[in-house]
């Protein structure tokens, strides 16, 4: 590897995008848009579509965004690509997807290849390439921009599938997917997922107003302050499952408790319609008789007989094991 300020040979050293000479001497195209043109054929897979994002382009020719935006519709004007727009399950848009389209000046070339050029056909494309090229210098890495980029809507689908169920019920939850995963490529997924995890538990304490969920999160994320109330949602999560299973246990325990108490007062009326009308009088005599100066309903007086007579004949039924005959 050489160091900086050595002389060193770039043909075939470095990994890139291609630009085909055609779009690189087109007079009709700006430098930017060559630029972005070249980096589309890179992000290009197999079934000739690549789809990256107007951010993701911008960052790799090194403009803003809008200029990226700019650059794609100045191909598509001059007719080298075309955008499809593409939306996911839930409505929101995705990033466009863009086709090739075979241009005049691409013939052109092919017609005007000067003499001792070879015609390079591999992989279905031609191009110039001379005899000199050899297998020693270094190529081009045979996974595409296209195949990685692959891995994007799995990413943008964990980090909001992480994030939406903290966020839910919440002024945050109205934060669109596009930003939260610019907040995720810019934090790390992880500090992102603390932040919104901290903001959504402060705001269901406080109830405060959250004018710009946005740009709180992003301020969240850069200066993150742990309140000394705060748990993790995993804890949150081991109690509010602990405090379940009690309540399903209490639960059982009421409804047994229930059913014994039901099967004790069917077994008490059940004792008390065995019970000749003069014992049951009996009973009934001694309920009045113990509270002379009180007016007691007649439900109230048998209601009180009855428990009377069980509880006198629980002590026997316990020891003969039978029942009154």
């Amino acid at each position: 590897m050489p160091a900086p300020g050595d002389i060193y040979n770039p043909w075939r050293m470095f990994n890139g995008c291609f630009i085909p000479n055609a779009v690189l001497r087109c007079r009709d195209l700006s430098a930017r848009a060559k630029l972005v043109f070249g980096r589309l054929c890179q992000y290009a897979g197999e079934n000739g579509e690549a789809f990256p994002s107007y951010r993701a382009l911008a960052q790799e020719v090194g403009v803003e965004r809008r200029r990226a935006i700019s650059a794609v519709r100045e191909l598509e004007d001059f007719g080298l690509i075309r955008t499809v727009s593409r939306w996911r399950n839930d409505g929101a848009p995705s990033s466009n997807v863009y086709v090739f389209l075979w241009h005049s000046i691409f013939q052109e070339q092919l017609e005007a290849c000067p003499p001792g050029v070879q015609k390079d056909t591999r992989g279905g494309v031609v191009s110039e390439t001379t005899p000199r090229c050899r297998s020693g210098h270094h190529v081009v890495q045979a996974k595409t921009p296209k195949e990685i980029q692959t891995k994007e809507p799995a990413i943008e689908e964990t980090t909001t599938e992480a994030i939406r169920p903290l966020l839910a019920g919440t002024p945050l939850d109205g934060l669109a997917d596009r930003e939260l995963l610019a907040l995720a490529r810019r934090h790390g997924q992880q500090l992102l997922q603390l932040a919104a995890d901290v903001a959504a538990e402060t705001w269901r304490r406080d109830r405060g107003e959250i004018g710009n969920p946005g740009g709180y999160l992003q301020s969240l994320c850069s200066s993150l302050v742990i309140p000394g109330w705060y748990e993790p949602a995993a804890e949150r999560q081991a109690k509010a499952m602990a405090f379940r299973e009690k309540k399903r246990r209490d639960l059982q325990t009421i409804q047994k408790e229930k059913k014994e108490a039901d099967q004790q007062a069917r077994r008490r009326e059940d004792y008390w319609r065995s019970l000749t009308a003069q014992e049951r009088n009996r009973f009934l005599a001694l309920v009045t008789s113990a509270y002379p100066n009180l007016q007691l309903p007649a439900v109230a007086i048998t209601a009180t007989a009855k428990s009377l007579a069980w509880e006198q004949q629980a002590p026997l039924e316990s020891i003969t094991g039978g029942t009154h005959d």
